[in-house]
């Protein structure tokens, strides 16, 4: 427990079995909860995860590769029905450090109802990231703010989150996207909820992990969410309008001739 909160950890993996032990024992010993989903791994990171002494892991395997997003819905699903108040994703690859955790949950408990780790903020870490991918997050980073509306600092693809249980019960969950781009999905979402969103300072950890994000299908997939949550927004904001023009209209007065 964390501050007489149940906390859960929800940890999709996919082909780490170099790295998934090493991210499980990252998790700080507060965590109540911790739900590792193998996303049809072709290596072995079911297997590194079934011999992995820990009562408080719970292992959940998709059959077949379904995505970071619905392996983070799975996820999503168990930690509530455990009863989790305080519910954290941190990825199966190890770049994620447990010690920031607590940041994000006290952020949670003071109001925050969606907390995103940000790492463009912890400026003694950030020059671990890589050049391209430092650039390619700045970038997409930038334009899901403009698109979004979003007036503070963003890293829109980092993983790292914390949200309370009443607010995850309020989102549409199973109706975003299954695949990489599922933290943007879920950011434009919270927005459209009325969620309160804020982020925290979060460390870059990179050692010799390799990416298996394909750029040539995730960069159009990224333009394409960010476009429609655009227009979700101003559609959104043109109906807000519209109905406030009309509550806004001063009644029309019928004179009768007598």
């Amino acid at each position: 427990m964390y501050n007489g909160l149940n906390v859960a950890v929800v940890m999709p993996v996919h082909n780490e079995q170099a790295q998934v032990e090493r991210a499980i024992r990252r998790v700080p010993q507060f965590v109540d909860l911790i739900v590792a989903i193998d996303d049809g791994s072709a290596d072995d990171s079911l297997l590194v995860l079934e011999m992995i002494i820990d009562k408080r892991l719970m292992i959940r395997p998709h059959g077949e590769n379904r995505g970071v997003g619905a392996a983070t819905k799975t996820g999503y699903h168990v930690a509530m029905a455990s009863g989790a108040d305080l519910i954290a994703v941190m990825d199966g690859d190890g770049q994620m450090d447990g010690r920031d955790l607590a940041a994000l949950l006290d952020r949670a408990i003071e109001g925050a109802d969606y907390v995103k780790g940000n790492r463009f903020l912890h400026h003694e870490t950030i020059d671990a990231m890589p050049r391209l991918r430092y650039l390619g997050n700045r970038f997409f980073s930038w334009l899901t703010r403009r698109a979004s509306g979003y007036e503070s600092s963003l890293d829109a693809h980092c993983g790292y989150t914390v949200i309370r249980r009443e607010a995850l019960q309020r989102l549409p969950i199973n109706e975003l996207y299954d695949r990489y781009g599922f933290p943007t999905e879920l950011f434009f979402a919270a927005l459209r909820a009325g969620l309160k969103v804020e982020n925290v300072p979060v460390r870059a950890v990179y050692r010799d992990e390799i990416s298996g994000v394909n750029p040539f299908k995730v960069v159009p997939t990224i333009f394409y969410l960010i476009g429609r949550s655009y227009l979700r927004r101003r559609i959104s904001e043109q109906r807000q309008n519209a109905r406030l023009a009309l509550t806004n209209t001063d009644p029309v007065e019928c004179q009768v001739e007598t």
